[in-house]
């Protein structure tokens, strides 16, 4: 399983750079590889909707098993077999997403433009996102230890910091749009 993990996510970085435009950056200071970001962003989104829309079962239904979707007019309308959980598909999609996009903003060579400091905020927030993510992973984890041992106390302590993790990360992803938003006005053709 986990060699099936790392080849699709060499598949989708090698997709990328073939995707990635080629000259880049015609102006001076300007980033290159804006095709690479843009997929890259765009796995961003997909791992981020995947996991939404399976996290409540209200379009998409997430099962274990072997690959496969099946569709029905009732609710939950798709439901998608994997061997994977809907987190670890949205963790990989993003990881692998800031990668690509990282490599857009590294290409930069002058952060003074609003467009530059857009974009370098874009990177600092996307690598913030993803070090949140990890941490909320962790604390998840620690959430179902304590159930699993029923520490209520411990489990209260957790779910708190869940809560605020939460918060914390959606602030983060709303300030990427935000920051996105600016980009994309300023330096978009």
């Amino acid at each position: 399983m986990k060699k099936l993990a790392l080849g699709l996510m060499l598949l989708l970085l090698f997709t990328g750079l073939v995707a990635a435009d080629e000259g880049g950056g015609e102006k001076e200071g300007e980033a290159e590889l804006g095709g690479l970001a843009a997929f890259g962003v765009g796995l961003v989104f997909v791992g981020v909707a995947y996991y939404s829309l399976t996290k409540r079962g209200l379009i998409i239904e997430h099962r274990r098993g072997s690959p496969g979707i099946v569709m029905r007019p009732e609710r939950a309308y798709i439901t998608v077999f994997g061997p994977v959980y809907p987190m670890t598909i949205h963790h990989s999609l993003t990881v692998v997403g800031t990668l690509l996009a990282l490599a857009h903003f590294v290409t930069c060579t002058d952060y003074s433009t609003l467009g530059g400091k857009a974009g370098l905020g874009m990177a600092i927030v996307l690598v913030l996102m993803n070090i949140s993510g990890f941490y909320g992973r962790y604390v998840h984890v620690k959430i179902e230890m304590a159930a699993r041992k029923k520490q209520s106390e411990r489990l209260k302590r957790f779910a708190v910091l869940l809560r605020r993790w939460k918060l914390f990360h959606i602030a983060l992803a709303v300030l990427f749009l935000i920051l996105l938003g600016i980009h994309l006005a300023v330096v978009g053709d």
